[in-house]
């Protein structure tokens, strides 16, 4: 892809403190997507992610880096992704490696094929793979009741809502008008698709241990935050 082209699909990579794991997660993303594809890193930490992310940008020409601050949260930073992204697809992946490039190529399938709006990646589909040391048992069991109460709340089942894979198209992402600056934005994004009339669709995915760093969520606070966001996502929605 070269600087001035459109590119058909953006990958956001919401950083914070990631220097452990990006140029890692950056070359295995690489290795999956060639050409047409731009990547974007938008960073709200305070080490030396962004140092590591510039260092490869002459080989990967599609890599942008965008220092996003005031950091207001991981929902914040997608948000600003969203508004910087200039494909027609994107697609959303964690940077600490927990999961798979390659599966982002599964997801955006039925995009492309024109058979979903937006594609959530899940960890507990039939056929989904979690190698040792992927998701600890507590946040499993939170993330079941999360997924439970938004499926019960949306009238679609979901088993995997707060997964950081998925994938959707310009047009449903615009009319989603995402929101919340923290963790809310993962449940919000199938559910104000779901109620706006969107297909929304869930593929499995591999899962294994974060390459490097420390995950810094705070599990009480944010699924107590979570189960009130979703309960306002469905009142907002009626």
């Amino acid at each position: 892809m070269t600087r001035t082209s459109v590119p058909s699909l953006s990958i956001l990579i919401a950083a914070f403190n990631e220097e452990a794991s990006i140029e890692a997660c950056l070359r295995e993303v690489a290795l999956v997507f060639a050409d047409d594809v731009e990547i974007l890193v938008i960073d709200g930490g305070h080490d030396r992610t962004g140092e590591r992310v510039r260092a490869l940008q002459r080989a990967m020409p599609g890599l942008r880096y965008i220092r996003n601050s005031p950091d207001l949260g991981k929902g914040h930073a997608i948000r600003r992704g969203i508004r910087e992204a200039r494909g027609d697809l994107m697609a959303q992946l964690d940077a600490d490696l927990q999961f798979l490039p390659s599966d982002l190529q599964r997801l955006l399938e039925p995009l492309q094929r024109g058979r979903a709006d937006v594609v959530l990646g899940s960890r507990f589909a039939p056929g989904a793979l979690r190698l040792p040391g992927g998701t600890p048992l507590m946040r499993s069991v939170g993330n079941h009741v999360m997924s439970a109460y938004a499926s019960a709340l949306s009238a679609q089942r979901m088993t995997d809502v707060l997964a950081g894979i998925k994938a959707w198209t310009r047009p449903a992402i615009e009319r989603i008008e995402l929101r919340s600056n923290g963790y809310s934005y993962e449940v919000e994004i199938p559910m104000r698709a779901v109620r706006r009339g969107l297909r929304v669709i869930e593929l499995p995915v591999t899962t294994r241990a974060r390459h490097g760093g420390e995950s810094n969520v705070d599990v009480f606070r944010v699924g107590t935050r979570m189960l009130f966001d979703i309960s306002r996502f469905r009142l907002e929605e009626s």
